[in-house]
């Protein structure tokens, strides 16, 4: 433990190291913004290092002048949607940085804010004059992350009026066009004039919109809490959608049908779990030894001038060979029995609704089946070797599984609703500018055929018409 903890400092060191030269070298190519934000973690670790605060500011510092730069780059080669995305970029981390400009930098964002200025006035206000302000507001709505900087806040207000004034302009003309026995093209101006603030009268009761639903029909295996709570919220659907009107008094009748089944068994079981044991054995090995075995030799020698000769014990090694009895250990795979109780639920989920919303027009169907099971096991037993230990199922539950199944078919029921509008007012190949505008209620893509005649009045706007009535 000592020992780790006295490498504990040098892990951080080199880890921290490590960071350091991941940051140097995305700075080498040129990634200033991800360098810096590496030598923010650096700093959390060492907040009172002045060498890394100094580096990271120099990135944050070349990180703004690359982005600026790029922004002046795009522009130039015209390219204003590029030039408008570096910006952003720019703008959105000097204010996260709190970084003071130079005066380069001060005088290159002010060109920069008046090329944007330019291309807005392209895109928003000439939109907005040419009576298309649907389309200025689109474009209006695509830029406000870049206007919502501090910097471009004259420049959003301006948009901003542009926008309202083209849209309260292109209100007076639209109130001018004959809506005699055209009840959907008063309720599209109706809601035209009062996107840009402006009054407009109250058109007449639509002829297809119907009042509250009633309900019928049962399902099986339901109680009479639940089936009311799916025609609550089918009729709360309802209401919502584009076929409802409080003001109608024309009944609209739907009828449930279906059911839903739910099963919850408990059996005993056995149950095994594998695992591995280790079994002791004897074995044999040889081994070596090397020891150091005396022998004698005679060697010459001289004493007083005269050769002699001598016995002398001298050693050399010899590798000894011996065999010894060890203890080893094999793996034996064995497997753990043990009781529990296995718990299974299964429930299914099969609802449909119908009901007429036009005479002599195919009924609308929403209808949602599904199903599901689960199964755990409970026991009380341990047996580590064998990973057993004590478990409890968690099990879906009934109430749960059925509010998610009503949610599922609440939005299968929306979709038939706008999908019945679309098929019953979209589809006739030869429209009027009433017709037209009935169909633009479904709030989805328009028909071409659609978009043709409403064009007439509403120009390059026609195709966003639908946004009208997003919220009915």
């Amino acid at each position: 433990m000592c020992r780790l903890l006295r490498l504990l400092p040098l892990l951080a060191l080199c880890a921290c190291v490590t960071l350091q030269g991941r940051a140097d070298e995305l700075a080498r190519q040129g990634q200033f913004v991800e360098a810096a934000a590496i030598y923010d973690q650096l700093l959390q670790q060492k907040p009172n290092d002045l060498n890394l605060l100094t580096s990271r500011d120099e990135l944050r510092w070349k990180a703004l002048e690359q982005l600026l730069g790029r922004a002046r780059q795009h522009r130039l080669e015209g390219d204003d949607e590029g030039a408008e995305h570096f910006l952003e970029s720019f703008l959105r981390h000097r204010l996260e940085w709190g970084s003071k400009l130079n005066g380069a930098l001060e005088s290159s964002l002010l060109e920069e804010m008046e090329g944007t200025h330019r291309h807005f006035r392209q895109i928003i206000v000439a939109s907005a004059q040419r009576g298309l302000a649907l389309t200025a507001e689109a474009s209006l709505d695509r830029k406000r992350p870049l206007l919502a900087h501090a910097e471009l806040a004259p420049i959003r207000r301006e948009m901003e009026g542009a926008v309202l004034r083209g849209g309260k302009d292109t209100c007076t003309r639209l109130k001018k066009v004959s809506a005699e026995n055209a009840p959907y093209w008063a309720e599209l101006v109706s809601r035209y004039c009062r996107r840009w603030n402006e009054e407009a009268p109250e058109p007449p009761l639509l002829p297809e919109l119907l009042g509250p639903p009633t309900w019928t029909g049962a399902v099986d295996g339901v109680g009479p809490e639940e089936l009311q709570l799916i025609q609550d919220r089918l009729s709360r659907v309802f209401e919502a959608s584009l076929w409802y009107s409080p003001r109608s008094s024309r009944p609209v009748a739907f009828a449930l049908q279906g059911m839903f089944s739910t099963r919850f068994e408990r059996d005993p079981v056995r149950l095994t779990a594998p695992w591995v044991d280790q079994e002791p054995y004897t074995d044999h090995e040889e081994r070596t030894q090397t020891v150091q075995e005396p022998y004698t030799e005679e060697e010459e020698y001289v004493e007083n001038g005269e050769k002699k000769k001598r016995t002398v014990t001298k050693y050399r090694e010899k590798t000894l060979t011996y065999t010894v009895e060890v203890t080893k250990y094999r793996d034996i795979h064995k497997t753990f029995e043990y009781n529990a109780q296995r718990h299974s639920a299964s429930f299914r989920f099969s609802v449909t609704a119908t009901g007429g919303l036009a005479e002599q027009r195919s009924p609308l169907t929403a209808a949602l089946s599904d199903q599901m099971s689960a199964y755990g096991y409970e026991h009380d037993v341990s047996f580590s070797p064998g990973s057993v230990y004590p478990q409890r199922p968690d099990m879906p539950k009934r109430h749960a599984w059925f509010s998610q199944k009503v949610q599922e078919l609440e939005q299968s029921f929306a979709r038939q609703l706008t999908a019945h509008w679309h098929a019953y007012y979209c589809t006739t190949p030869s429209l009027t500018l009433n017709e037209a505008a009935r169909c633009a209620r479904a709030g989805v893509e328009l028909p071409s055929p659609v978009s043709q005649v409403l064009s007439q009045v509403l120009g390059e706007d026609a195709p966003r018409a639908p946004i009208l009535f997003a919220t009915q």
